[in-house]
């Protein structure tokens, strides 16, 4: 899946991005809202990073890291808990 941020394409794999479905199929309407706003700061802190220094995905660890919190946000979108309050 094509994924824009920050004025750029990412692909993401489809099967990274279910395999986080199938991991937090459980999330929507349960009790455990810390994790859910834990995972959300998690996806956010790691797009805010590659958006004040790009350059930082010329490493390995920091893209593998950004291809996962962006099939993460995905799943989350998915589920329908990205956003919701």
């Amino acid at each position: 899946m094509l994924v824009q941020c920050y004025g750029s394409e990412f692909d993401i794999p489809d099967s990274l991005i279910y395999k986080f479905v199938k991991e937090f199929e459980g999330l929507p309407g349960s009790p455990d809202r810390d994790l859910i706003h834990h995972l959300r700061g998690s996806v956010d802190e790691m797009v805010e990073i590659a958006a004040d220094d790009p350059e930082v995905l010329q490493e390995r660890a920091y893209r593998t890291d950004f291809i996962r919190a962006l099939a993460i946000q995905q799943a989350l979108v998915k589920l329908g808990i990205m956003y919701d309050s």
